[in-house]
């Protein structure tokens, strides 16, 4: 499933094995650092305090740190702070859950007695002098070691030395009560267990919890303050982040950035992506969707919709003083302080309390498929195809991201292998923060040049396989990224990728050659080829 609030998705999971997952609580990051949603009441004004209804001492923790408006300010206004943001506080919540694993396996011996007491007490101690030679024991024992973690030792030594419980229901033996109190208190037992843990995660968070408010704050202020200097768009700034290794480097980055840059000089690859980047248009089926209205009858002698001034965050019934204020470079943080709580004075319109009128319409649709990229990783890519290849896949995966669409990798040359680009970017992500799930089996980094010689038919029966047998790569863009240097297939190859070309799948190719080569005799196969040339650099 996939969950668009953090709310929503911790409430579906609610065991404690799920709790002890990281990529639970690293999925409740992403979503705030893509909408500003977080587990709670959604909306924190400053009397809220949505952290205090967990139980759990990591999600009031990041709870708490994701209701400051300066962090909300932060991650919202820039989405170079937002993956700083979900790198830093997503290795905080790792080392938070090793940590707290490790707490838990200390208690292994002592939780083992627990599952052994409450299935065979009664088998161990029937007799009532033992029965009570064991409950004191016991009660004994876990008060020595848990007195300070929430068990009473007067309540339940009360509780076995009262004889009366029984008398209200006569029904009841014995033996029933005996069994009643005995699993009252390795219940108890076992809470007190889970407190002793949640008191050592308490004293985790707050020992570690000044160093990452610093560490946060130091890399938006350095980030920020880099870009602003640099004059570093947003958008390629994320696109030279995500080929670190999740720290913050200024050299690192600026080594990164060359590889973006290159398609400054290259322009041919913000056109292919642009392309492949189509959204559904108004070409398809009909579909049934709702159209909504407002019925409102303004009276001749009002002279205007506008009833008041309230409060909000509505863009556009902003008052003048507001959007004076969101002009001032010096007061932009402030009203972005205020937007983020829904604070700015806003004109209040008759027609916003209208009831709305809904009927049924029919719009077109056609719904956009994955991205499927097909890289040619022989010999003759080394070099510079190869940069150009990488800085186009990092152009298209960030698109893919944006428009919410699957991105398939094929990469082919003497041997054929097929990668989902959206899995591996996870998997990636979790590989800088520190964790590696063993059930993973996937190759990170850059993509492989294998070498040798380039067979394109493995690859076009691979690529035929999916469009064909996948529904979900229906309509797909497909992108070939090869020198062209490339034995032609049989005809059949060519007449079914003309057949899937009729059925809304789109075939685009990138031809990758020195400055002067002739032109491919491939160019008639694809809706559109670009050719890039580029200049072989002789070594001397």
């Amino acid at each position: 499933m996939d969950y668009t609030h953090a709310d929503e998705y911790w409430r579906f999971h609610t065991t404690k094995a799920e709790r002890m997952d990281v990529t639970l609580y690293l999925k409740l990051i992403e979503i705030f650092c893509e909408t500003g949603e977080m587990a709670g009441r959604g909306v924190i004004w400053p009397e809220d305090k949505p952290w205090l209804e967990y139980d759990d001492p990591l999600m009031k923790y990041l709870t708490q740190l994701m209701s400051k408006p300066e962090i909300k300010v932060k991650v919202l206004s820039s989405k170079m702070c937002a993956n700083i943001f979900y790198a830093s506080v997503g290795r905080f919540v790792i080392n938070f859950i090793k940590h707290r694993k490790f707490s838990v396996q200390r208690q292994w011996t002592e939780r083992k007695k627990v599952s052994e007491a409450a299935t065979q007490w009664n088998v161990e101690h029937p007799g009532e002098e033992d029965f009570n030679k064991a409950w004191q024991t016991l009660l004994q024992e876990i008060d020595s070691r848990h007195s300070q973690d929430g068990f009473d030792r007067s309540f339940h030594k009360h509780q076995f030395n009262d004889s009366h419980q029984g008398e209200s229901d006569p029904v009841r033996t014995e033996e029933d009560l005996r069994k009643d109190k005995w699993e009252k208190m390795v219940d108890d037992w076992a809470k007190a267990l889970d407190e002793q843990v949640n008191k050592e995660d308490e004293r985790y968070i707050n020992s570690n919890n000044a160093q990452l408010g610093e560490r946060l704050k130091k890399q938006f202020d350095d980030v920020t303050s880099y870009l602003k200097r640099n004059d570093i768009d947003q958008e390629r700034a994320v696109q030279a982040w995500k080929m670190m290794d999740g720290h913050w480097s200024e050299s690192e980055f600026e080594r990164q950035m060359r590889i973006v840059k290159i398609q400054d000089s290259y322009p041919q690859l913000s056109k292919v992506v642009n392309l492949m980047g189509r959204v559904p248009d108004s070409g398809g089926r009909d579909r049934m969707g709702v159209v909504c209205q407002h019925g409102l009858k303004i009276d001749h002698s009002a002279g205007s919709d506008i009833e008041g001034i309230t409060m909000g965050k509505d863009i556009h019934s902003l008052l003048p003083s507001e959007m004076a204020m969101y002009m001032d470079d010096d007061m932009e943080n402030v009203f972005l302080y205020k937007y983020v709580r829904q604070s700015l004075q806003t004109f209040r319109y008759r027609s916003n309390i209208a009831k709305p009128i809904r009927k049924l319409s029919f719009q077109h649709a056609s719904r956009s498929g994955p991205m499927i990229i097909c890289v040619d990783t022989s010999a003759s890519m080394f070099g510079v195809p190869q940069r150009i290849i990488r800085s186009a896949m990092s152009l298209i995966e960030s698109t893919a991201e944006r428009l919410r669409r699957n991105c398939f990798l094929i990469d082919f040359s003497v041997s054929t292998r097929a990668i989902d680009l959206k899995m591996r970017s996870r998997m990636q992500q979790y590989e800088k923060l520190g964790f590696s799930p063993k059930e993973y089996n996937f190759e990170i980094g850059d993509i492989p040049f294998i070498g040798g010689g380039t067979d394109a038919q493995n690859m076009m029966d691979l690529l035929f396989c999916l469009l064909e047998k996948d529904t979900n790569y229906v309509n797909a863009d497909v992108l070939w990224m090869s020198d062209f240097l490339i034995p032609e297939p049989p005809a059949s190859y060519m007449l079914r990728m003309k057949d899937f070309r009729s059925t809304g799948t789109r075939f685009y190719a990138m031809e990758i050659m020195p400055e002067g080569s002739d032109k491919s005799k491939w160019e008639n196969a694809f809706d559109k080829m670009f050719r890039i040339g580029y200049q072989i650099v002789r070594r001397y």
